[in-house]
């Protein structure tokens, strides 16, 4: 059963790029009217020894990682 005294605090959700863009076109053409783009994200968020990780499952590729011990955060892998 969830903590009734935590509340989730986010303003601003991080998303892969890759998905958004996926996501819009996706939403033109397929017609996915009924979801949005915290449904369709598939990101894990873990942490790590320096810090931790912001991960997309559908692309394999590094969306954010923050370092604690000042030698981050790092760029997002947008090569693909």
């Amino acid at each position: 059963m969830p903590d009734p005294t935590v509340a989730n605090k986010i303003d601003m959700f991080i998303h892969c790029k890759l998905c958004l863009d996926e996501f819009y076109t996706q939403k033109m053409v397929a017609g996915l009217r009924n979801v949005s783009p915290r449904e369709y994200a598939q990101i894990e968020v873990g942490w790590t020894k320096p810090g931790f990780q912001v991960w997309c499952k559908r692309h394999e590729i590094n969306v954010m990682d923050v370092d604690f011990g000042g030698a981050g955060p790092f760029e997002a892998d947008m090569s693909r």
